[in-house]
């Protein structure tokens, strides 16, 4: 049971704007995450109207759902909870995200893939840090032609560095609408220190994945021990239940760790937080529903060696290891982590999308885009028993 105090504030992390009730607002396909009324009950004696930022849990024991903004609109009103015993420690401001660049692209759009073409027996998640992505970086139509054509190859896609700027998003959720898919978004309320702040998104095809109402939450971290607070939401496949089996369902914690909390041996890495988030919120996903099928995926900055402690969790496993995810391809920063023992969906196919290869277009303009690729990762649209699967078999990468 999840045990819910009320709240303090707190100086470090003010100033968010988070002063909207805790309703929600769904436009162009996004869900209602939050009114659920296990949250409600949940919240008994706390007051929600009105939140600030930040609400009490721990990291290493509780977790408590919050509403998220639904659609395009973000709601910055939250729900919850409890009480954390981290000690308090400042990680480095970082540096802001870059903008849109002040001058056209001259990419050429292209068009979308025919969403008819996907897997009717396997689905496919990716994350993708996206660099400044704001209203200005989205009227740009051959870099908003990029994304989504790029977004529209998956089923569900983990977005860090989404601007404050709500506009960006509505942008490409019109732009891959106009495609004739059907897509569902979810953006966290913006997170991290002033000065340095983003949002996190989730976007899916809903034609083929469906998200879990009331799952949508952000970790609370009111030591501040991590710079931008990762974002959490549980999905199912919406044809897995064939043959007696059932849809496959699993939860994503979606993180970027500021590149200066991540240095080896520093008493402020974040990869020694981020374990305690992973087992924290597949615990609360496991006490609440029974699913232990937990992804943590996200722009982390660091290759597998640097995963510190997050490395250590038994059985945890970066599905792409050490592939150089950054567009010059010179770096590993982007990871699809799972727990190879009980995540046994997974298919052992991941890849990376290559803009410059994909889409014809040079290095500098593909660094318009973004200066990460996307990582994707396959998965049977089916539970899969823990005896069975490929989890911790024999990879194969492929490449956009």
């Amino acid at each position: 049971m999840v045990k819910f105090l009320k709240r303090k504030r707190r100086s470090s992390k003010s100033h968010r704007g988070n002063d909207s009730s805790g309703g929600s607002h769904g436009t162009g396909g996004g869900q209602d995450a939050g009114r659920s009324s296990n949250a409600n009950n949940a919240a008994q004696n706390v007051k929600t109207a009105h939140r600030p930022a930040k609400a009490h849990i721990p990291l290493t024991r509780y977790i408590g759902p919050l509403v998220s903004v639904a659609g395009f609109v973000f709601v910055l009103g939250m729900v919850v909870t409890g009480k954390v015993d981290l000690s308090a420690i400042h990680i480095g401001s970082g540096t802001n995200a870059a903008s849109a660049a002040s001058v056209p692209s001259s990419i050429q759009p292209v068009s979308l893939p025919d969403p008819n073409g996907k897997s009717a027996e396997t689905m496919s998640l990716a994350t993708f840090s996206i660099q400044g992505f704001d209203s200005r970086k989205a009227k740009d139509a051959g870099i908003l032609s990029v994304l989504a054509s790029v977004i529209a190859r998956v089923d569900i896609v983990a977005i860090q560095g989404v601007s404050r700027d709500p506009g960006g998003i509505k942008l490409l959720m019109e732009r891959l609408a106009a495609s004739g898919g059907q897509f569902g978004s979810q953006v966290s309320p913006p997170v991290g220190r002033e000065g340095d702040m983003q949002c996190f998104a989730f976007i899916w095809d809903k034609a083929r994945i469906q998200l879990t109402p009331g799952s949508v939450f952000v970790v609370q971290d009111p030591t501040d021990r991590m710079h931008f607070e990762p974002m959490v939401a549980s999905f199912e496949t919406r044809f897995g239940a064939v043959g007696g089996r059932s849809p496959f369902r699993f939860t994503l914690i979606n993180a970027h760790a500021n590149p200066s909390g991540v240095r080896a041996g520093s008493s402020t890495n974040e990869m020694n937080v981020l374990d305690d988030v992973f087992q924290s919120v597949r615990q609360y996903g496991y006490q609440k529903t029974g699913e232990e099928d937990c992804i943590l995926l996200g722009n982390l900055g660091v290759n597998t060696a640097g995963l510190d402690e997050l490395g250590k969790v038994p059985n945890l496993v970066s599905v792409g290891g050490d592939s150089l995810t950054d567009t010059m391809q010179t770096r590993t920063l982007d990871h699809i982590l799972i727990d190879q023992t009980t995540t046994r969906e997974y298919t052992g196919r991941f890849g990376l999308v290559d803009l410059q290869r994909q889409f014809g277009i040079t290095q500098e303009q593909a660094m318009m885009v973004s200066d990460h690729l996307m990582l994707w990762a396959e998965f049977s649209v089916s539970e899969v028993p823990a005896y069975n699967g490929v989890a911790s078999g024999v990879q194969t990468r492929g490449r956009y």
